[in-house]
């Protein structure tokens, strides 16, 4: 049985999209749970019976590991080192969330998820805002559901100045014969950056 007093911020951006953030360590040691996939399934399973106040919810996946509910609304889930982060939409729009650590790790892997035009944008950059690029990018793809999505050539950022604390981003996935606009927004927290989906984008 998982124990129910551990603290969820959460956050609602509009009146169909709720955000919350979650404390995985917390979680794992409150509930004596050591698996680290184990300890992201329960707690992503806590938080949406908590904020969806419905104690009967129950997360399924599909075969690609992308989560889904069966009462209709959407649901997006992603962790990163003790941290975890769910986005619900009630309007049946599709939705995708990133939260990632800042790490130098992400200038080794750049050219794998950027094209030549956001590398040259991108120079000089502070690590926050390359780690928003691959965060927005992560979003994206979820939100998206189009699995083998190229992040370098068919998901696309545009330029945008970094906010201190949180802003907006405009991205595009561009495959032959279509375009679809996506608006996310961003907040910088400390030692990580939290990007996601606005279910309104067209």
């Amino acid at each position: 049985m998982i124990k129910n007093s551990l603290n969820i911020e959460c956050i609602s951006p509009n009146e169909a999209l709720k955000m919350a953030l979650f404390d995985l360590e917390e979680f794992a040691v409150f509930n004596d749970l050591t698996q680290k996939r184990e300890i992201e399934k329960k707690a992503a399973l806590y938080v949406a019976k908590k904020v969806l106040d419905d104690e009967g919810i129950e997360i399924q996946y599909h075969h690609n590991g992308r989560p889904y509910l069966h009462n209709g609304i959407k649901i997006s889930v992603s962790h990163a080192y003790g941290k975890l982060a769910v986005l619900f939409s009630f309007n049946g729009k599709e939705i995708g969330i990133d939260i990632e650590k800042v790490r130098d790790k992400i200038l080794k892997i750049k050219e794998k998820f950027l094209s030549a035009a956001e590398l040259k944008e991108l120079e000089n950059a502070s690590l926050e805002k390359y780690t928003l690029y691959w965060g927005a990018k992560e979003a994206v793809y979820k939100a998206s559901n189009i699995e083998g999505l190229l992040f370098a050539e068919q998901i696309a950022i545009a330029p945008f100045i970094l906010a201190e604390v949180e802003g907006k981003i405009t991205a595009s996935v561009n495959r032959p014969g279509s375009e679809k606009n996506y608006t996310l927004h961003y907040k910088i927290l400390t030692e990580y950056v939290l990007v996601y989906t606005d279910n309104g984008s067209e």
